[in-house]
């Protein structure tokens, strides 16, 4: 039996954080908004030579340009976020857009820039700060009068108002066994990396079922993410040379890309995609490295079908 199609997310373009006029950004989302497209989303990125938006301004855009599609974090950086100021900024993106639209990915981000967090003693133990952030940020969702005397954070009854009616699913972003763990006790997602491969992915994914075993849950329970580099592209040789400039660019790493990005023509690509179906994900984050008009329609137009067929 074929694995249930997953729900489809887009990544917001990143020249939308490169001098793309209002007008242009909200045009784009309009016709997301009517294709069959599930989900937008953008990431966060404190620090890096590639241009990249503050996520919870730019949903907030798109939350006002679009009525339908679910608005989503892949990755907030935690240990960037005091969890009072994450908890207002997200609850009220999460009522400007209609309630029960946003969807708050969370990650430990560049570890490089934990010193400059002001995390004292934690900075060289960034799981512990997510462990943290995601109880805090979940209790002012969901409590008045907060209290909690942890490491990092100290809270003497603190409300955060207007709260969401329903607080907004977390997933949680990381590739160890601590991160499952995090996302089956803390959160109510896992969201697996763009530069991870599908064979790393696969191993993670069983390690998945073991450890929400342990936990007393199961995997039907979670949502299952995976952000995926795109690039439809029949020509081999065309399509490494995409990939390679677009990683040094982004990572400076070439050598992160050609195997952990979904390239070929419509077909081999839709054939990638169904085998992370089949290894059950239930979100697929799609992140086209080609922004052109003719390569979005490609995605929308002949690869989106394909994945129902």
């Amino acid at each position: 039996m074929a694995a249930p199609r997953p729900r489809i997310g887009l990544d917001l373009p990143l020249r939308f954080a490169a001098g793309t006029s209002p007008g242009a950004i909200a045009t784009w989302l309009g016709g997301i908004d009517a294709s069959a497209v599930d989900s937008v989303w953008t990431l966060d990125q404190l620090s890096g030579r590639v241009p990249t938006p503050e996520p919870v301004g730019l949903l907030g855009f798109a939350a006002a340009h679009t009525t339908r599609v679910r608005l989503g974090i892949a990755l907030l950086v935690a240990p960037g976020r005091n969890p009072i100021t994450a908890a207002k900024e997200l609850s009220t993106l999460d009522r400007l857009s209609g309630g029960g639209r946003l969807v708050v990915g969370v990650g430990t981000g560049d570890r490089r820039l934990l010193p400059a967090m002001r995390l004292g003693d934690w900075t060289d133990r960034p799981g512990a700060v997510l462990d943290e952030f995601l109880t805090v940020l979940r209790r002012l969702w969901t409590e008045d009068d907060v209290a909690h005397d942890g490491p990092i954070w100290q809270l003497a009854g603190v409300t955060a108002c207007p709260r969401p009616d329903a607080p907004p699913p977390l997933w949680v972003g990381g590739a160890s066994v601590a991160a499952l763990r995090r996302a089956v006790r803390l959160g109510s997602g896992w969201v697996a990396a763009g530069r991870q491969t599908t064979a790393r992915f696969a191993e993670l994914a069983a390690r998945l079922d073991e450890v929400a075993e342990r936990e007393g849950s199961t995997r039907d329970s979670l949502a299952v993410a995976k952000r995926v580099y795109l690039l439809i592209d029949e020509r081999r040789s065309r399509a490494e040379r995409t990939i390679d400039a677009w990683f040094t660019g982004f990572y400076g790493r070439p050598d992160l890309g050609r195997q952990a990005t979904v390239h070929g023509d419509v077909a081999a690509c839709a054939e990638q995609l169904a085998e992370l179906a089949r290894l059950g994900v239930t979100d697929l984050i799609l992140h086209p490295l080609d922004e052109s008009p003719e390569h979005e329609a490609a995605v929308l137009g002949d690869l989106l079908p394909a994945l129902t067929r």
